[in-house]
């Protein structure tokens, strides 16, 4: 696997405001020189619960990847259709749906007003 990139000191990047069965989540995908999604952040409505430091150390994992030059479609594919005992509406699919978006697949949701 190549080098993980050097993270500039800013980045151009997107917030999506995703609904899941655990509430609302925010889920920043930041984009690099040639507009390729560089790093994922996942932001839950309440912190402090175990949901909110397993997301952290996996978008870690997934920035990393993505730094080093793993394509996004793989990340897609790999959290697409992931459900669990409250439905298909995980968080997991919320990120695949956030980097598609990114990608320019589909186009973003609407905001609330």
């Amino acid at each position: 696997m190549p080098p993980k990139q050097s993270r500039p000191k800013t980045l151009p990047g997107i917030t999506y405001r995703m609904p899941t069965h655990c509430g609302k989540i925010y889920i920043t995908v930041t984009t690099d020189a040639d507009d390729r999604p560089f790093e994922v952040f996942v932001r839950f409505g309440k912190a402090g619960h175990c949901g909110a430091a397993i997301f952290d150390g996996m978008t870690k994992l997934v920035s990393y990847a993505l730094r080093s030059g793993m394509d996004p479609q793989d990340v897609v594919k790999a959290f697409s259709g992931i459900v669990c005992s409250y439905g298909k509406d995980t968080c997991l699919n919320a990120v695949a749906e956030a980097l598609k978006e990114a990608r320019g697949v589909s186009e973003p949701t609407p905001a609330d007003p």
